[in-house]
């Protein structure tokens, strides 16, 4: 038997004044055919727990493509080309597979779509008919519409945030995929949208509340014999219609019910999910008291509203000024985005001095350009590693051409491209730079990071100044999202079932 497999996935900002072509949304990695494999066999991330599982129940998989980014919502060029690229090989090799698994996001936006996984799953349908077996990943922040429902026969969610089980995720879709085409099962997928916008900081699953959130889905899902149940966090920093929580269960039978009774659980707890971040001056004073607590080790400030991870730009400067302001000794931020800054870095070499604007490029919602004068250069990099993150451990990352700067006390890690936010030490390493030796640790990132992190830092604290990755949905301009929705209608009410 053979099944056809790949991942496409956008994470879109509708915030993001510019909009995204196909080399931005694979700038941070593209694979074709056979090189799926090479990437992933035997290593983390939806694809992998998609190959894994065909291994294990002799399955032979024919590859089409992987891209996966977040930033703003795509062109319909970018987006029409990488479709292209899977429906060719569908057409190409019909006749061969007998289903289908894809990895998608749930929260990709286009010029001409809303919904780019129901978009994606059309166009998929339009060469396979409507009744050969479909199952999909999503990601945790999907807008899930009942559109995907109605074209996929089961949805897979990752459950953990960070996204540590998405190997889980994707082997889960692809077993559940073998065991239909086998006639061995048969899906029902229920989805269920609630009226509430979740804040990615305070829905870390490590940590309370959502960490008994989780457990409870996970609970209910064993006890009631469901093949999957989840809830999915949405990604509410998509002005869509679509926009907000859902839980999506798949089982035998009863998956209606099932999802109704978990959205009403989740929606009771709701209060719990409220967030507030500091702004960076409060946020470093908190740092600066952690610090003189007992115990040792450095102190992590996220700054959460310019996470790349989440469609901002990278280049924000809010927290980095304050960093500055203070000359804090034995402090390091890591990274900044600013191709200029870098590659300027990179022609005086290390040793010389660097002067000229620091961040604020792409836009001024995320913080002015910093005056740099004769910033001294510590050290250069390829910027090329390997992530060793539990959510990527073992694929590579390329930042371009990196370089560790010193302005008075301060140490500034600048980058030539941007690679997503950081996820563990290693934008800091390829400099030589060890975190270990700092007190303050600042990176962009508003979750993901912990899953390196947690374990490591005395204390982590959030940060959240304007920019369009911030958790204060007060500063979005909504227009076109549901409502009433919580927590911007504090009178919200909700049914499940109606």
């Amino acid at each position: 038997m053979k099944l056809l497999f790949g991942m496409i996935e956008h994470e879109s900002n509708t915030f993001a004044r510019d909009i995204g072509d196909f080399k931005h949304w694979a700038s941070v990695g593209w694979s074709v055919g056979e090189e799926i494999f090479a990437k992933y066999s035997d290593k983390v991330g939806y694809p992998a727990g998609m190959i894994k599982a065909a291994e294990d129940h002799d399955v032979d998989l024919i590859p089409t493509i992987s891209l996966g980014n977040a930033g703003p919502k795509l062109t319909k060029e970018a987006v029409e080309y990488a479709i292209g690229e899977i429906i060719k090989v569908a057409k190409h090799r019909k006749g061969e597979y007998a289903g289908i698994c894809l990895a998608l996001h749930g929260a990709g936006c286009a010029e001409h779509t809303d919904d780019l996984e129901a978009y994606t799953l059309e166009k998929v349908r339009e060469v396979v008919g409507p009744d050969m077996p479909i199952t999909v990943t999503l990601d945790l922040h999907g807008n899930v519409t009942p559109e995907m429902v109605e074209l996929a026969n089961g949805i897979f969610s990752c459950k953990q945030y960070p996204h540590i089980d998405e190997t889980e995720a994707g082997y889960l879709a692809m077993k559940t995929l073998i065991r239909m085409v086998r006639g061995e099962a048969t899906s029902q997928t229920a989805l269920v949208q609630l009226p509430l916008l979740v804040a990615s900081p305070i829905a870390c699953t490590f940590d309370e509340p959502m960490k008994s959130i989780t457990d409870y889905v996970a609970d209910y899902a064993a006890n009631h014999g469901l093949i999957d149940a989840a809830f999915l966090h949405g990604f509410s920093h998509a002005d869509v219609p679509c926009a907000g929580a859902s839980v999506v269960v798949v089982a035998e039978k009863g998956a209606k019910e099932a999802a109704a009774e978990i959205a009403r659980h989740i929606w009771d707890k709701r209060e719990q999910l409220n967030f507030e971040g500091l702004m960076p001056d409060a946020a470093v004073d908190r740092a600066l008291a952690e610090l003189k607590k007992p115990g040792t080790g450095y102190v992590v400030i996220n700054e959460i509203s310019d996470n790349p991870g989440a469609g901002a730009p990278g280049d924000g400067t809010y927290l980095l000024r304050e960093i500055l302001s203070r000359n804090l000794a034995k402090a390091i931020f890591g990274y900044i985005y600013d191709p200029e800054i870098a590659l300027l870095a990179h022609k005086v070499g290390v040793g010389g001095v660097v002067s000229g604007l620091l961040g604020g490029k792409t836009d001024k919602r995320h913080g002015t350009p910093i005056e740099l004068h004769n910033a001294k250069v510590c050290a250069l990099s390829d910027g090329n590693a390997t992530y060793v993150t539990p959510m990527y451990g073992g694929l590579p990352v390329c930042y371009g051409k990196t370089a560790r700067l010193r302005v008075g006390n301060v140490e500034i890690i600048v980058t030539e491209r941007l690679f997503d936010q950081t996820y563990d030490d290693r934008p800091f390493l390829i400099t030589g730079a060890d975190i270990t030796q700092y007190e303050i640790i600042c990176i962009k990132s508003s979750a993901h990071f912990r899953a390196f992190f947690k374990s490591r830092a005395k204390a982590i604290v959030n940060t959240d100044p304007p920019g369009i990755g911030t958790s204060n949905f007060a500063f979005y301009d909504y227009q076109r999202i549901r409502r009433p929705i919580y927590p911007l209608d504090l009178d919200t009410t909700f049914s499940p079932l109606t």
